[in-house]
C-alpha cells in the first residue's frame, strides 16, 4: 500500500513541476476543410489548394508531425452524351503550374483514378468525403504534397467533348497531427 501511495506521490510532483516550470506536452490531430472551384479549361482544369491562411494551420503550423488524412468531396454535372472520365493529379507548392495534360502526366502524381461520371443530360454526381477514399491511389505523395499546407490540385477529364462537363465544387479535408511544447 505504502508503494502505491509512493508512486502517485511521484507522479504527482513530476505533473505539478512540469506546470510550474512551463513545460507541457500535448499532442492532437486538427482538421482544416478548404472549399475550392477550378480554374476551368476544355477537359483540364487546375487549382493551387492553399490551408496556410486557416487560422489553425496558423496556430500549429510550427508543431505538425504527419499528416493523418486527405480525402475530398466532388461534385460534378456531366451535360455530355457520353459517360466521362474524371482522373485527379497532385504536385507540391514549389512546382510549376502546368498547363497541359502531358505535363500533368509527366511531372504530377495521379490520386484519383478513374472516376467515372454518367452521361447527362443535367446528370449531377457527388463524390462524398467517405467515398473518395475508393479512389484515392499514391496516398503517401497526396500527403507528402498536403504537409506545407499548400498543393497544386489537376482535374483531367475524358470521354465527350468535356465541353459539356463541369466540376461544379471540390473540398479537400486534411487531418493533421501535431506536437505541443
Amino acid at each position: 500500500m505504502k508503494r502505491t501511495t509512493l508512486w502517485y506521490g511521484v507522479f504527482g510532483a513530476v505533473i505539478v513541476a512540469l506546470v510550474i516550470t512551463g513545460c507541457y506536452i500535448v499532442s492532437g490531430t486538427f482538421v482544416i476543410i478548404k472549399k475550392f472551384t477550378f480554374t476551368t479549361e476544355t477537359g483540364f482544369y487546375h487549382e493551387l489548394v492553399d490551408v496556410t491562411s486557416e487560422a489553425d494551420w496558423n496556430n500549429h503550423k510550427d508543431e505538425i508531425d504527419d499528416i493523418e488524412l486527405v480525402g475530398f468531396e466532388l461534385w460534378f454535372t456531366n451535360n455530355e452524351a457520353f459517360d466521362v472520365t474524371f482522373n485527379a493529379y497532385v504536385d507540391g507548392p514549389g512546382a510549376p503550374e502546368y498547363t497541359t495534360f502531358a505535363d500533368v502526366d509527366a511531372n504530377a502524381d495521379k490520386v484519383l483514378d478513374n472516376l467515372i461520371l454518367p452521361a447527362g443530360p443535367g446528370t449531377k454526381t457527388h463524390i462524398t468525403y467517405g467515398n473518395s477514399f475508393k479512389f484515392i491511389e499514391n496516398v503517401d505523395k497526396l500527403k507528402k504534397a498536403a504537409f506545407n499546407g499548400k498543393f497544386h490540385f489537376y482535374g483531367v477529364s475524358s470521354g465527350g467533348t468535356a465541353s459539356g462537363f463541369v466540376v461544379d465544387s471540390a473540398v479537400v479535408v486534411v487531418t493533421f497531427s501535431a506536437h505541443g511544447s
